[in-house]
C-alpha cells in the first residue's frame, strides 16, 4: 500500500493483522520468484507472484525515472502507529465492542549489499511493540494480547528487493518461544512483504503521473485482488509524494485458512471490500517512507459452519484503522 518492504507486512498481522494525456498502458510480468521462511533450521520455500504495473500517464514538466539508492550501511528506524475500531455482529446479533489502545512498532533496518544490477540487500528486526492510549478492554485481555505481540520482538531477517520495488526474496527468523498461532500468522504475514510492496514503472514520470499496481494478496487467510492507485504530487531533490488510492476485492465462496479455528469449524466468505486512502512521502536514498499517512476501511461478512451441522451463522465484521509510519 506504500512505498515499505517490512511494515507493510505487519498491516496484516495487527488489523487481522502492495493524469491526462493518457498513454497505452504498460504492464510489467515477472515469473514467480522463491521465499524461504526459517523457523528452527526449518525451511519453507513458497511460489509467489509479483504485482502489475500499468503507467496510466507519464505527467508533465521534467521526468525521471524513479529508482530507490539507498548506500550500503544505511540505517534506518520506523515507527508504525496503527489506531484501529472493529465492530463484529453473529446472527445479526453485536458483539461488546471496546475503545482499542494504539499499536506502535519500531522496525531496525541496515542496507548490506548493493549488487550491480541495482538489488538491494537488506536485513531487519522488530525492536519493540507496545500498546498506547486510552482502552476499556478488560486488563487481563489486554495483558493476553500484549504478551502475544511482545514475543514479537527480536524477529528479524533479511530482504532482496530491486531499485524499482519488486521483493524478489524474504528470509524470516521467528522467536524459538512463539506460540504456534502467532507463528503461523508471522509465517503468513511474510507473504505480505512481498505482496504489499509498491513498485514505481519502469518509464520515467513527471508531476501528476499515475500508475496502478494489482496485487494478488492473502489476509487473514482471505485471497483478495488489490488495485492500488499511485499520484506524484510532489519531486524535488529526489524526495517524492505520492497519493495512494485502494481497493480491495475477494471472490465469495472461498473457505478461510484461519489460524486457531476449532476443529471441524469452515469459515467461508460470503462478501468483502475494502478501501483505503492516504499519502506517503518517499527520499529515494531511503529503503521506507519519511512519513506515511494511510486510512483503510472493509466490511466482510462470512458465514460458519461445524462439521456435521447444516445450521450455519452468518458474521459480519467491519473494521476502521488508520496508520502512519515515521522514520529516520
Amino acid at each position: 500500500m506504500k512505498r515499505t518492504f517490512v511494515i507493510g507486512g505487519m498491516i496484516f498481522l495487527i488489523a487481522e493483522l502492495g493524469l491526462q494525456p493518457s498513454v497505452t498502458p504498460v504492464k510489467a510480468k515477472t515469473p514467480l520468484e522463491a521465499k524461504q521462511v526459517v523457523n528452527n533450521a526449518t525451511k519453507i520455500s513458497l511460489a509467489i507472484k509479483q504485482p502489475q504495473i500499468e503507467l496510466l500517464n507519464a505527467g508533465t514538466g521534467t521526468k525521471q525515472k524513479l529508482r530507490f539508492q539507498p548506500p550500503v550501511n544505511f540505517k534506518q528506524t520506523a515507527v508504525m502507529t496503527v489506531n484501529m475500531n472493529m465492530a463484529i455482529s453473529i446472527a445479526g446479533k453485536p458483539l461488546p465492542t471496546f475503545k482499542q489502545p494504539a499499536t506502535v512498532m519500531t522496525l531496525q533496518t541496515n542496507v548490506t549489499k548493493i549488487d550491480p544490477n541495482g538489488d538491494i540487500h537488506y536485513d531487519f528486526s522488530y525492536s519493540d511493540l507496545n500498546f498506547i492510549g486510552d482502552t476499556n478492554m478488560p486488563s487481563q485481555l489486554l495483558n493476553t494480547v500484549r504478551s502475544q505481540l511482545k514475543k514479537i520482538v527480536g524477529t528479524k531477517g533479511s530482504v532482496i528487493v530491486d531499485n524499482r520495488g519488486y521483493t524478489k526474496q524474504v528470509k524470516l527468523v521467528l522467536p524459538t518461544d512463539l506460540d504456534p498461532n502467532l507463528k503461523q500468522i508471522m509465517q503468513q504475514m511474510t507473504n505480505s512483504l512481498e505482496q504489499l510492496s509498491s513498485p514505481v514503472p519502469q518509464e520515467a514520470v513527471g508531476i501528476g503521473s499515475q500508475w496502478r499496481v494489482t496485487s494478488t494478496l492473502n489476509v487473514g487467510g482471505m485471497n483478495l485482488k488489490q488495485i492500488a492507485t499511485y499520484q506524484l504530487v510532489n519531486l524535488k531533490n529526489n524526495v517524492a509524494t505520492l497519493n495512494i488510492n485502494v481497493k480491495q476485492l475477494a471472490s465469495s465462496f472461498q473457505k478461510l485458512t484461519t489460524p486457531g479455528l476449532p476443529p471441524g469449524v469452515t469459515l467461508t466468505v460470503k462478501s468483502y471490500d475494502g478501501t483505503g486512502q492516504g499519502q506517503s512521502t518517499l527520499a529515494l536514498n531511503q529503503l521506507m517512507p519519511t512519513r506515511s499517512a494511510i486510512s483503510f476501511d472493509s466490511n466482510t461478512e462470512m458465514i460458519q459452519k461445524s462439521q456435521g451441522s447444516a445450521e450455519q451463522t452468518t458474521i459480519n465484521q467491519k473494521l476502521s484503522m488508520a496508520m502512519t509510519i515515521e522514520s529516520k
